[in-house]
């Protein structure tokens, strides 16, 4: 496989800004993917084309979950992700949107001079409990709209391992950096996992009998898990989902863990901290995501985006100002035509 490189990419005898090498990175992906038979075995996916068109998405989970948001995001797509920051287990995310639909109450610790929401993550802390708990209602305001208007909900699982805070009895979603004492360290079983699954489709479905849910695993290892108690921890999120959708014919799975495990089984594809996907692995499987989901109409929107959001980020070399100016026009031109065409589209305030 190429491997298209995002420092000093040329193309053309041109040198690129970051985020136009990554429009031609994802352009010339496909011809890369053709190669990739080479090199290593595809994992399967069926084609199942339920996007036509860009639509509001709602993504909730581990950090995969922000990575994958940020690329629809990037191709004008209205995009909400974790409105509650990062959340690994299927237990936290069930517990959030359990909480949400049915309108209970947050529990609240006080630790030494801070106040925690453990159940999300530790940008809920403050010192101000009334500050807390205003950015708890606006997160909340924040992510039931999105439920609610979203048709597509992605929810990406990243541990089975969770914490329970001691004091209070509850689980939680984040310790906050709150000293290990005060919690135990427990496996959630398959049983547990599938409850946690029920309770999470049954939460959205109080709130969008319509959307489509997608579940996926993220392929970020948790290393301070310990690498065997990672491998057991996928292994078990792997087993509970599919039993779990076995009887849930209304949502949907993609193999992101597989994928990476399949065919990015390479050092090369992560991050220096061997733990998360690096950049270009990231845009493979969105390729491939949108491979599976996208109808032929979704694929071409997706190219057309992409080509403009590269546009978009390009700064003319030449300083005649007249060339510069026609540049402007052009570009101005292919914005209004690109956003009169598909209305529903994030037009972006200003552009980088």
């Amino acid at each position: 496989m190429q491997v298209f490189f995002f420092a000093n990419f040329i193309h053309n005898g041109t040198k690129l800004s970051k985020n136009e090498t990554f429009f031609v990175c994802l352009h010339k992906m496909k011809s890369s993917l053709q190669k990739k038979q080479q090199l290593m075995s595809e994992f399967p996916i069926a084609h199942q084309p339920i996007w036509n068109s860009p639509h509001a998405m709602l993504f909730i989970g581990s950090c995969f979950s922000d990575e994958i948001s940020k690329l629809f995001s990037n191709h004008f797509i209205k995009v909400t992700a974790n409105p509650f920051g990062t959340i690994f287990s299927p237990l936290a995310i069930a517990n959030t949107l359990s909480n949400l639909a049915n309108h209970n109450a947050i529990s609240i610790v006080q630790h030494e001079e801070n106040f925690h929401a453990l159940l999300f993550d530790s940008s809920f802390q403050n010192k101000n409990k009334n500050t807390l708990l205003n950015k708890i209602e606006v997160a909340s305001m924040v992510l039931m709209n999105a439920l609610k208007q979203s048709e597509t909900i992605c929810i990406t699982l990243g541990s089975a391992w969770v914490y329970k805070h001691i004091d209070s009895n509850h689980y939680v979603g984040n310790c906050h950096k709150i000293p290990r004492k005060e919690f135990t360290k427990e496996l959630l079983s398959i049983d547990q996992i599938k409850q946690s699954l029920f309770q999470i489709h049954q939460s959205i479905r109080q709130v969008n009998a319509h959307c489509k849910i997608i579940f996926t695993i993220s392929p970020v290892r948790h290393l301070r898990d310990g690498i065997s108690e990672n491998l057991l921890s996928k292994s078990l999120l792997v087993v509970a989902l599919q039993e779990f959708l076995q009887l849930n014919n209304d949502t949907l799975y993609f193999p992101s863990f597989e994928i990476f495990q399949e065919e990015l089984k390479d050092y090369r594809f992560y991050k220096d901290d061997l733990a998360h996907p690096n950049e270009w692995a990231v845009n493979y499987i969105f390729t491939r995501l949108i491979e599976c989901y996208g109808s032929d109409t979704f694929q071409n929107y997706i190219e057309e985006a992409g080509k403009l959001s590269m546009l978009m980020n390009h700064l003319p070399k030449s300083e005649n100002v007249e060339e510069i100016n026609n540049f402007e026009i052009m570009k101005s031109e292919k914005i209004d035509s690109f956003f009169s065409k598909y209305p529903t589209c994030k037009k972006p305030t200003t552009i980088v």
